[in-house]
């Protein structure tokens, strides 16, 4: 099955994201994060644009619901 991948929320910070990836693997949706940066080489002056959450396009309900549980 290839699913095509959803954004269900962007998250300021990439902890958040990885919070909401790991809940919403623990009921077997295969959440992806994908992270976007400014093109700054620095580690300190790095700014993240954001944390973009992927699902499968087939479960996006779900993945709402938990996460609105959990952020919203």
């Amino acid at each position: 099955m290839n699913d095509k991948k959803v954004v269900i929320g962007i998250f300021e910070n990439e902890l958040n994201a990885i919070i909401a990836k790991r809940d919403l693997r623990k009921v077997g949706i295969n959440a992806n994060i994908l992270k976007e940066c400014s093109g700054v080489k620095l580690h300190l002056l790095q700014k993240e644009s954001g944390v973009q959450l992927l699902v499968p396009d087939t479960q996006v309900e779900e993945s709402q619901k938990i996460l609105q549980a959990r952020f919203f």
